[in-house]
């Protein structure tokens, strides 16, 4: 989750929403890591999931990511999430959910959060990202 982090910080960086994401194997390795890019590559589906969905199915030749685990710094959207679902990631992992009432049970049980995966961290990102927003 930390590379999905650091990625987070590096989209903010680039005016993008600071969201990332890491995809590792069943073995732990990583398989692709991407931040959110929909501004820069004017793409609308350039989320950060999205992206490691992608980059990862390419370097496999397969779309089918059997057995992998996606970790996000914030709870995938519905488009992000379906696209997850279809190429068949094993689990996900959030750092911070969009709501405070949505919990694992109420996603599904392939759908992991809580702190232990940098919550804090990435909704700082976030809240900083969007209160320079705000005040400008």
């Amino acid at each position: 989750m930390l590379l999905a982090l650091l990625a987070a910080a590096q989209a903010g960086t680039e005016e993008e929403v600071p969201v990332g994401a890491a995809l590792r194997d069943a073995q732990g390795r990583f398989l692709a890591v991407a931040g959110n890019r929909p501004v820069a590559a004017q793409d609308p589906t350039a989320h950060a999931e999205i992206r490691v969905l992608r980059q990862a199915a390419q370097r496999l030749g397969n779309y089918r990511l059997t057995a992998s685990a996606l970790s996000v710094t914030l709870e995938p959207c519905p488009m992000c999430r379906s696209a997850a679902d279809h190429a068949r990631v094993a689990r996900v992992q959030c750092g911070a959910f969009r709501s405070q009432s949505i919990t694992e049970q109420d996603i599904g049980a392939s759908l992991a959060g809580g702190h232990a995966f940098f919550a804090p961290e990435g909704a700082e990102l976030l809240r900083i990202f969007f209160d320079k927003r705000r005040h400008v």
